[in-house]
């Protein structure tokens, strides 16, 4: 039903992508046999905008489609959950678990002025964390849950969930201006990179007369958002999923920026948990020719460093300094990005990196690992080799950037 978000992830410490490069560099130090590097993208999916466009009529059958949304949503925050702790993730709770969501509740009968609730409003529409746990999920839902409510359709307002979802749309896309002090404010707090999700859910069809005014054209759409519009499509026997779009504004609407379209009078949990999933990707582990050469101090002789969007330095509490004590900038694909370095935990934080699995009160930073718990999470064929990199704290916690790890190597057994 939903396709493959197309992202390459570079979870290196006890998962990382299948999508690196493996080349061999310069000479390597004295006891190493050879230097290997990885070079991977360093994403981040869990940044994102949640727009919901839900029926604001005081009925009955428009309140159990408000509950079926917010379950919808919970059931996509599990995906989001799955990216920090499942397999494209890390189950280290010593790294950061980031979360950057935010949710807009757009209501679709209220005025321009009013038809906006989002963080800025009411700050516990935001999921921002470095711990991303299913307690802090469980909230945002609540949250939603009431936000929906507490809004309904005035006598006399026009229903317009189209024209509602556009205007925000084009708002938190950067399509078009803000119109007041509210919409600027929320403007300049959202990230530019971050993926957009819209879910309409109605009862009803929407009473404005031109839906080729109120539909954006998906090719101007970022590459990084996915729409999903329940209706009253249909007879309530038939199947979750509408193939082929009927004649109601809702439906031309869907079908104009390729939405998901289902019927508002289903029940299946599984249709609705997907309509706000993130996607999947496909993940794999970190196994090369050879071991990472690592010496009796237990420190290894590995230099990572990361390209990231940031021109004005490099954030110390993350374990990143400039290369050689001063400013380094790179290109990749067009874009200017810079250098920081990540910094090799030492002393009582090294051993607690390699021996604790929750490394109390550790810097951030890098080690190479000895913790069962983790190391053994992975199996490479009989010849090839973990490499067993974690990495503490903020140290590969980035947005659009690339993490590159050249290491020395030892002789395999």
């Amino acid at each position: 039903m939903r396709r493959a978000m197309p992202l390459c992830f570079a979870w290196i410490a006890v998962t990382a992508a299948a999508c690196g490069s493996q080349d061999p560099l310069a000479e390597p130090g004295p006891g190493s046999t050879a230097q290997l590097s990885v070079k991977q993208t360093l994403s981040h999916p869990n940044d994102g905008i949640i727009l919901l466009v839900v029926d604001d009529a005081d009925t009955a059958e428009a309140a159990a489609l408000r509950d079926k949304a917010a379950r919808s949503l919970r059931a996509g925050l599990d995906g989001h959950l799955d990216y920090e702790w499942g397999s494209c993730g890390s189950a280290d709770p010593a790294e950061w678990h980031s979360m950057n969501l935010r949710v807009v509740v757009v209501r679709p009968s209220a005025p321009d002025g009013e038809s906006l609730l989002t963080p800025l409003d009411e700050p516990s529409l935001a999921w921002i964390s470095h711990t991303a746990t299913p307690a802090e999920a469980d909230a945002l839902t609540e949250s939603v849950t009431t936000a929906l409510g507490q809004r309904l359709a005035a006598p006399g307002e026009a229903y317009g969930p189209l024209r509602a979802a556009k205007r925000a749309m084009d708002l938190v896309t950067f399509a078009r201006l803000p119109v007041d002090e509210a919409e600027s404010a929320l403007v300049a707090s959202l990230p530019t990179d971050a993926f957009v999700q819209i879910l309409i859910a109605s009862t009803r069809d929407d009473e404005e007369a031109d839906v080729s005014e109120l539909t954006p054209d998906e090719a101007s759409l970022p590459a990084m958002t996915t729409s999903a519009v329940a209706g009253p499509f249909g007879a309530s026997e038939d199947a979750c999923l509408v193939s082929a779009p009927g004649s109601t504004r809702l439906e031309a609407w869907a079908d104009k920026v390729s939405a998901e379209i289902v019927r508002s009078t289903c029940e299946d949990e599984h249709i609705w948990g997907l309509l706000l999933h993130p996607g999947w990707a496909d993940c794999g582990s970190v196994c090369m020719s050879k071991p990472i050469a690592v010496a009796e101090d237990g420190q290894a002789r590995c230099q990572i460093t990361i390209d990231q969007p940031d021109h004005e330095g490099c954030d110390a509490s993350r374990g990143w300094f400039d290369p050689e004590g001063k400013p380094a900038f790179v290109e990749r694909n067009g874009t200017k990005l810079r250098r920081c370095e990540v910094a090799q935990l030492s002393g009582d934080d090294l051993e607690r990196c390699r021996q604790s699995l929750d490394c109390p009160e550790c810097a951030s930073g890098f080690c190479v690992t000895e913790v069962p718990e983790l190391v053994a999470r992975e199996v490479c064929s009989e010849v090839e080799h973990l490499w067993p990199l974690r990495f503490i704290g903020g140290a590969r916690n980035g947005l659009d950037g690339y993490i590159n790890v050249t290491c020395d190597t030892a002789a395999s057994d």
